[in-house]
């Protein structure tokens, strides 16, 4: 399935960020261990990590991740420069997975849920229709 998704370019980041330290954790931490641990229920945290759903992280969570997750520092979240564009139009391949646990490869890679297509950034008219809610959060570009 391929899919667009309009989002804030730091929000995806992070969520993807936050995603693999989890599942990178030593022990593993699921998803269902971290939502206990931020306050949060396990179905939101599953929301925020599917890029289908608009659910995302707020200052508050992000806080609380880094404690759960042991972090030394919030620079372990975020990207190490400023992110060039705001709002971008992010496509994406999802993946077929085998199984519900996230993995990590041979080489202590996270294995992917999605291939990224590409990332363009808004322009002036897509960010005025996005401002004023004319413009769809998720579109289905092929099944």
């Amino acid at each position: 399935m391929i899919i667009e998704i309009i989002i804030s370019h730091i929000d995806f980041y992070v969520i993807e960020r936050l995603r693999e330290l989890r599942v990178r954790s030593t022990p593993y931490i699921d998803q269902v261990e971290l939502a206990q641990r931020i306050g949060v229920s396990e179905g939101y945290l599953g929301q925020i990590e599917n890029p289908k759903s608009r659910a995302k992280y707020n200052m508050r969570m992000l806080s609380r991740a880094a404690k759960a997750l042991g972090l030394k520092s919030y620079q372990d979240i975020l990207p190490t420069e400023v992110l060039k564009d705001d709002m971008v139009k992010i496509r994406l391949k999802l993946l077929k997975s085998d199984t519900k646990k996230h993995e990590v490869d041979e080489t202590g890679n996270v294995k992917k849920r999605f291939d990224i297509i590409s990332i363009k950034p808004l322009n002036d008219d897509e960010l005025m229709k996005w401002n004023n809610k004319d413009l769809e959060y998720l579109t289905i570009i092929e099944k």
